[in-house]
């Protein structure tokens, strides 16, 4: 992750998560299907945000460990998490290390998410699970309650070189070299006020580095698009998904996967 990036989410730390409880929801989803850990099974939640995963993982029993690499993120975790400031690519931890680790929505914002997978195999013990979540493709018979999602498609032509951030990966070849791989997906629905709350919820979290990084007169288009297609609404709900993967490490190095439960 590049260091504007990591500014970016310093800047917005203390309003993540806090317009609409997004990132929290997926979090609980993603940590409900978690196994019930052993006494003593650790837990290591990269790219931790606020804690979406990682409060949820420690309230189903693990001992959690949580990475972010905005300081300003990981100050706000303290001291009620074990908590530190580390890029996902660069582990500081001995090999062998946790049981679980888990990177919720932060995987596809990452310029070599390829490294970070490395990492995480390094660090999980043999046969440690390994759970992250990313937005990927439309699941079958999901629809979304507002046109945002095109319009990011139809705005996305308007970003200069090298605007947004993350880097195309696909998330089964990612999972290369690990066993029992799953493919689940989650869905969230959140009732939202009016739109002006959906609009500031989207300066509050990744998204706002694609409006930062639009042209002025183009972003203000953008928000007056959203806004009528949001008033011409009945009622306004947030709805989205995120698929979960799962993968086992193996202490064979040339184990491939076993195939994948798409649930």
């Amino acid at each position: 992750m590049s260091s504007d990036v990591v500014a970016l989410f310093d800047r917005l730390a203390s309003s993540y998560d806090s317009v609409l409880p997004f990132f929290a929801s997926f979090g609980r989803l993603t940590a409900d299907r978690l196994p019930a850990p052993a006494p003593g099974d650790r837990l290591l939640d990269v790219g931790a945000g606020r804690g979406a995963v990682a409060f949820a993982a420690r309230s189903r029993g693990y001992t959690v460990t949580a990475t972010d690499a905005a300081p300003a993120m990981v100050a706000l975790l303290r001291p009620e998490l074990d908590a530190h400031v580390m890029y996902a690519a660069s582990l500081d931890f001995p090999d062998g290390t946790f049981d679980v680790v888990t990177a919720g929505l932060v995987v596809h914002l990452l310029d070599d998410p390829a490294a970070m997978v490395s990492e995480v195999r390094r660090v999980l013990k043999p046969g440690g699970l390994f759970a992250f979540t990313v937005p990927g493709r439309v699941p079958e018979g999901f629809e979304f309650a507002d046109g945002a999602n095109e319009l990011f498609a139809a705005f996305s032509v308007h970003l200069p070189p090298g605007g947004g951030m993350g880097a195309p990966f696909d998330e089964l070849e990612a999972l290369a070299g690990f066993t029992d791989v799953t493919e689940t997906d989650l869905r969230v629905e959140l009732p939202v006020g009016d739109a002006g709350t959906l609009w500031e919820w989207f300066q509050t979290h990744g998204s706002r580095k694609f409006f930062d990084d639009l042209p002025p007169v183009r972003r203000d288009e953008f928000r007056r698009r959203l806004l009528d297609d949001l008033n011409r609404r009945d009622r306004i709900v947030l709805r989205r998904y995120a698929w979960l993967y799962t993968g086992r490490s193996s202490p064979l190095t040339n184990v491939m996967p076993t195939g994948v439960d798409r649930n």
